[in-house]
């Protein structure tokens, strides 16, 4: 009988008083024998559909500034909400808003790199639809998928240690269904049975007696995963209170994880969730304090990782961009293409990747910016050039591998 590792956890907590933490989920550099060593793969989701005309402008753009009067992001010559001018794509030049100035740090360090136009080729605008297709890494033409993508992944390339595959949040991404592995940690720190040590001691002994039964062997399983990030803590030491985290949630999953990768248990892929970009009404205000925390969080972590930075890889998606035309309530419905960054010492950034697909109304997808790279040729590229994947096929069925070039083999 096979027992999920999230099954494991809901199971002990209801049925032996085990309370395990809310989780974080990450990625180590963790490489089975006679495969390349592979990169930390830290995945971060934002969730409610962040709208990428926002987080990287075309702000001098003529039907940009006619169909968003009031929210868009400005060119420098204006006064108000001033974006910050990162470079172009296809003769279109690009801004990050006001509110992310680290990006833009990170993006002329040549360790950040954007990629516009990217998404979900569908014609579906349901939060729930999109982030389940993205995180089983499907689209509207392809046959439906019983797993995530990092599941099939994470089985095709194969992991050792027990915290190789961690979910931040108090249950595991759908990315990963279908992953035995797969464990969700809040903070690793907060990390046991209800009672501590003492009590995970004592349900150790009471289920080692003829440990057969799936229950025994789960329960076993769990402790011996609470026992690894013990293990990690002994003479632990945490920088990262000089890393400039925010106490935010977003800052909080990464600091968790942070913590995770200087422990060196094994980590291995790390899934992060960052929520509230559903931004219908009060777009600019909104939306620029998400970009804060959002810019903010990515290089504290960053600034934190200082000594394994060659070993991470960061990427961002979202479930689709909003509408290109602003609403009554000076927000954005749901849309279509939006974008992704990729941050990591392997990545050859300070540019910005894909293709622009204009904004003329003969140029968009339903009145919205229209996708011009598949979402999964980004993840893919991630995947084969540094996490050792070989079988793209298992992971990706329907997807022809065409590398952009945003990261070093």
């Amino acid at each position: 009988m096979n027992i999920s590792r999230r099954r494991i956890l809901s199971g002990m907590a209801a049925s032996t008083g085990l309370a395990i933490a809310p989780g974080v989920k990450a990625t180590f550099a963790q490489s089975v024998p006679g495969t390349p060593a592979r990169d930390i793969v830290v995945v971060v989701f934002q969730r409610g559909a962040c709208d990428w005309l926002q987080m990287l402008a075309p702000a001098g753009d003529a039907n940009y500034i006619a169909n968003r009067p009031s929210i868009r992001v400005r060119p420098a010559t204006d006064t108000t909400n001033v974006g910050i001018g990162v470079g172009s794509l296809s003769g279109v030049d690009l801004y990050l808003p006001p509110s992310a100035p680290e990006l833009k740090t990170l993006y002329d360090s040549g360790k950040l790199a954007f990629v516009h136009a990217t998404g979900l080729y569908t014609q579906d605008r349901s939060h729930f639809t999109c982030q389940d297709n993205m995180e089983k890494g499907t689209a509207d033409a392809d046959p439906g998928q019983n797993s995530g993508w990092l599941a099939r992944h994470t089985a095709s390339v194969g992991v050792q240690a027990d915290l190789a595959i961690v979910s931040s949040g108090s249950t595991n991404a759908v990315s990963l269904l279908g992953q035995p592995a797969a464990v969700a940690i809040a903070d690793p720190q907060g990390f046991n049975v209800s009672g501590g040590t003492a009590n995970a001691t004592v349900i150790r002994l009471m289920n080692s007696v003829n440990a057969t039964t799936p229950y025994k062997i789960a329960a076993l399983q769990t402790l011996n995963t609470v026992q690894d990030v013990q293990t990690g803590l002994a003479g632990f030491q945490d920088p990262s209170g000089t890393a400039g985290y925010t106490g935010g949630a977003l800052s909080n999953a990464l600091r968790a994880v942070g913590r995770l990768v200087r422990m060196n248990v094994g980590l291995d892929v790390v899934t992060v969730d960052h929520g509230g970009w559903d931004h219908h009404n009060n777009l600019v205000g909104e939306f620029n304090q998400r970009a804060t925390e959002f810019s903010r969080s990515i290089n504290a972590f960053w600034t934190d990782m200082e000594q394994y930075r060659n070993r991470i890889t960061l990427v961002t998606m979202t479930e689709f961009g909003r509408r290109f035309r602003e609403n009554a309530n000076q927000g954005t419905d749901h849309g279509s293409a939006s974008g992704m960054l990729v941050l990591g010492g392997n990545v050859n950034g300070g540019r910005i990747y894909g293709s622009w697909p204009g904004l003329a109304a003969s140029q968009l997808d339903s009145g919205d910016m229209a996708v011009t790279t598949d979402y999964r040729q980004v993840l893919a590229e991630i995947l084969v050039k540094r996490h050792a994947e070989t079988r793209l096929s298992s992971v990706f069925p329907s997807v022809h591998y065409a590398p952009l070039g945003i990261l070093k083999a």
